[in-house]
């Protein structure tokens, strides 16, 4: 059943022309809405010219939900995408702006659930196309780009839970209480245990958990979603689009995603090991800036090693059950060969840092035994990119 509202395109010009004459404090036209989304998306994106009442005309992005139950007055707002795209990229044009996180946020309608954004312009590469289709060389440029981009971000953005909050509020209107953040990584893991066997220790996962609930100095406001794709090459630098899932949590769950394999996007893939320790490097001199620890190798190591393991329950709990039942391809790669790559890199990294060694026998048991169920399955591979290079 499809519980999506029809898209009315003269409403939501109506609309971004209203909130734009709100914001910029004169009349603003809208014309020219081109829609770039699919029918089956949850939001309607156009883009459209907006055209200012002494004649001058840029170009506009416009994104509406296009969920029925997006309800801004509601306690839980933040469980919607847009709600935590408006305020984060809210939240990051007031603390740090001029510092290229994303597109610039215009205006919006609190009502309708509708953003409009500046156009950062037409046909832009993104980080897939160097990836998939480029030079070992220009893929490691544009991941350098990448890794500094999301180290910026999460150096701005540090110890951001209540100023993210007051940021909500202030859009969406006050008494909202501070919701807790984190997930209960034992809930995950119980999903692995009853279709493998195995389980990891409690004392373990409660200490993933903890991370969630209190990263300390890691905290900041993380993408949540940053895959090549939500990643785009503008003027030399590196933007990062689709605030949707952005929220305060720890820095490595987004600092880990090159090393784990992007494991939210469609165009997964490995980097090779030297490259991704000088990917690292990169990164890591960005976010150093707010979070010193970054510079102590032991403990980024350490911590990088947690975030994996959380990746991994979080990527088996979603995906274990379908690849169970059978293998299909998301993207560039299988299901099956996905989950492989997420617990051979957990086993790799905590041996590595010599921590969670009850999670590293668990999922060398789990690794084992879906070798031996799949054993046509191809882990997830090297990036054609890098391919050549690595043979």
């Amino acid at each position: 059943m499809n519980h999506l509202r029809t898209v009315d395109v003269p409403e939501i010009m109506a609309r971004a022309a209203s909130a734009l004459s709100a914001a910029s404090g004169h009349a603003v036209k809208i014309d020219e809405m081109q829609p770039l989304s699919n029918d089956d998306r949850r939001n309607f994106v156009g883009r459209a010219r907006a055209i200012d009442v002494d004649g001058r005309v840029r170009s506009i992005l416009v994104k509406a939900t296009r969920s029925q139950n997006y309800d801004p007055a509601a306690e839980n707002a933040l469980a919607s995408g847009l709600v935590r795209e408006w305020v984060a990229t809210a939240y990051l044009a007031a603390r740090a702006p001029g510092r290229g996180h994303g597109a610039a946020l215009l205006a919006g309608d609190v009502s309708y659930g509708l953003l409009i954004f500046e156009d950062l312009g037409t046909d832009l590469s993104s980080l897939v196309d160097p990836l998939l289709k480029g030079t070992a060389a220009e893929a490691e440029r544009a991941l350098s780009l990448y890794a500094a981009a999301l180290g910026r971000l999460h150096a701005d953005t540090a110890d951001c839970l209540a100023s993210h909050h007051d940021t909500f509020q202030s859009i969406f209107g006050a008494g909202r209480p501070l919701q807790p953040s984190g997930r209960r990584v034992e809930k995950e893991a119980d999903v692995v245990v009853g279709a493998l066997g195995g389980a990891p220790p409690a004392s373990e996962l409660e200490l993933l958990s903890a991370l969630l609930r209190d990263p300390g100095p890691w905290q900041c406001l993380i993408h949540g979603d940053p895959c090549p794709d939500n990643a785009l090459i503008v003027d030399g630098s590196m933007r990062l689009i689709d605030f949707e899932h952005a929220h305060p949590s720890h820095a490595l769950l987004d600092g880990i995603y090159w090393q784990i394999g992007f494991p939210t996007c469609w165009c997964a893939g490995r980097i090779p090991p030297d490259v991704a320790s000088r990917i690292a490097a990169v990164y890591r001199a960005e976010i150093a800036k707010a979070v010193p620890l970054a510079r102590d190798d032991a403990a980024y190591r350490a911590e990088i090693a947690c975030m994996a393991a959380i990746w991994l329950f979080a990527c088996l709990s979603w995906r274990l059950e379908e690849a169970l039942k059978g293998d299909s391809r998301w993207g560039i790669w299988s299901i099956r060969g996905r989950l492989l790559w997420y617990l051979q890199a957990v086993i790799d990294m905590t041996a590595s840092a010599d921590v969670l060694p009850g999670i590293n026998a668990t999922a060398q048991g789990w690794l084992s035994e879906l070798q031996r169920r799949w054993p046509e399955s191809l882990p997830l591979g090297i990036y054609p990119a890098f391919a050549a290079s690595s043979r």
